[in-house]
């Protein structure tokens, strides 16, 4: 705040200790696009000039304006965040010339930030593809690091990409057909190690590092596990050893005591404290049923599997009877917020269910009405409250409460291929799917 009061009055003092002449005319092409919890402004430019940005909560702005903050020498687009989504801001843009004084201001423009998720917030990019024309791979998982995006699937398939928010806005379409929204092109590791193209990924997560697994089919008795600091650069570690496996997650009751676990068909559960030195121990899950996710969640392991399969653990290794999700469809996802003003967990599953909680231990289900199958759901937005799910055909639903009932879920659509996993960064989902799919919504 102190910097932009400062840079508004730097402004003033050029006004009147100036040697070039002031602009003559107000900066064009100004336009404000709302996002969540942020606005992006861009305009047109000359060369030259120094561009300010002027903007203040309510309808109006002025230069020097009580309650007016100022952004010096900034160039379009430029993303202005920690706007909330519940006022209106105002945004004009000028300009000096060298020391000139402010030219003209552009007129005022009034948004104000809304929460992604809504179908016409999405964008989908072309399929992710190892060049020059390999197939576009099956992609099953994604993970973030805050800034980075990786994602796995079939073959042996690997991308990292980092956030750019204002590529391929939907209001301002991509550069060229090769440009992906919201990141910096996917590339492939670079490195010496490789998988075989026999092993697919099927889960890939981040904490502190990417750890990703998949299950070999040619020996159908092993599941790789890789790591990589950096998305690019990857180091096997111990397999899991059996075939099949699901997902892995992370987790513990303090930080010295984090464990990583690993779930997969036939009920299997696979533990280990150290993923480069120490050996996976199997658990007995309790469960012949095949488990396909698994969360670390307000202090508790959950696990998701067929016919309404939710296990949970209070340190991974030893596993309570299944908790009665009220529901005999498949489960494939679990997340939790402890903002949430209802609801607090939420799984999703085949055939559109959706079972939540209060406290993960009562679960109530419904169906969504015409919802296909759900693959995953997370919790984002600028509001840390919002519960997005994302399946088959690119159906998309999501509530701002996570309560077991029709009207607290809304449907939206991110194109049309399956969806296998969304991720939440600050402002921002990314899903992936099918055949290189991949679809931002901001």
């Amino acid at each position: 705040m102190r910097s932009f009061v400062l840079a508004a009055l730097s402004l003033i003092v050029l006004a009147s200790c100036h040697r070039t002449d002031a602009p003559g005319e107000a900066p064009t092409g100004v336009k404000v696009v709302p996002g969540d919890g942020l606005v992006v402004v861009s305009w047109d430019t000359l060369p030259d000039l120094t561009y300010w940005i002027f903007f203040s909560a309510g309808i109006s702005v002025g230069v020097g304006n009580p309650g007016s903050l100022a952004m010096r020498g900034v160039l379009p687009p430029r993303v202005i965040g920690g706007l909330g989504n519940d006022a209106p801001f105002a945004f004009i843009v000028n300009a000096t010339h060298g020391d000139s004084p402010a030219g003209p201001s552009s007129l005022p423009i009034v948004a104000k930030g809304r929460l992604a998720g809504d179908t016409d917030t999405w964008t989908s990019g072309p399929a992710i593809v190892a060049p020059p024309l390999a197939p576009p791979q099956n992609l099953k998982s994604a993970a973030s690091n805050g800034s980075r995006f990786v994602v796995v699937g079939d073959a042996a398939t690997i991308f990292a990409a980092d956030v750019n928010y204002t590529s391929c806005l939907p209001q301002s379409p991509c550069a060229t057909v090769t440009d992906f929204p919201g990141v910096t092109p996917w590339l492939p590791p670079v490195q010496p190690f490789t998988l075989a193209p026999t092993v697919n990924l099927s889960s890939v997560i981040f904490n502190g590092t990417f750890v990703a697994l998949g299950t070999d089919s040619a020996s159908g008795t092993s599941s790789p596990v890789i790591s990589s600091a950096d998305g690019f650069t990857w180091t096997p570690n111990i397999a899991v050893p059996a075939g099949g496996m699901n997902a892995i997650g992370f987790g513990g009751a303090t930080t010295d005591t984090v464990l990583y676990v690993a779930v997969g068909d036939q009920g299997r559960i696979f533990t280990t404290t150290d993923i480069a030195t120490v050996d996976w121990t199997p658990r007995n899950s309790g469960t012949s049923n095949a488990l396909n996710g698994v969360a670390f969640l307000n202090g508790r392991f959950f696990a998701t599997g067929a016919a309404g399969t939710l296990l949970t653990s209070s340190d991974g290794m030893t596993w309570d009877l299944p908790l009665d999700a009220k529901t005999n469809n498949t489960l494939r996802s679990v997340t939790f917020t402890p903002l949430s003003p209802g609801a607090q967990y939420v799984a999703v599953g085949d055939g559109g269910v959706v079972t939540t909680s209060t406290d993960g231990n009562t679960w109530n289900a419904i169906t969504l009405a015409s919802a296909p199958d759900l693959r995953s759901v997370i919790v984002g937005g600028a509001s840390g409250t919002r519960f997005l799910a994302v399946g088959s055909g690119g159906a998309v639903a999501f509530s701002d409460d996570g309560l077991p009932l029709a009207s607290s879920w809304h449907q939206a659509s991110a194109g049309s291929a399956n969806l296998a996993k969304v991720v939440a960064v600050p402002s921002m989902y990314l899903a992936v799917g099918d055949a290189g799919a991949n679809a931002v919504s901001r």
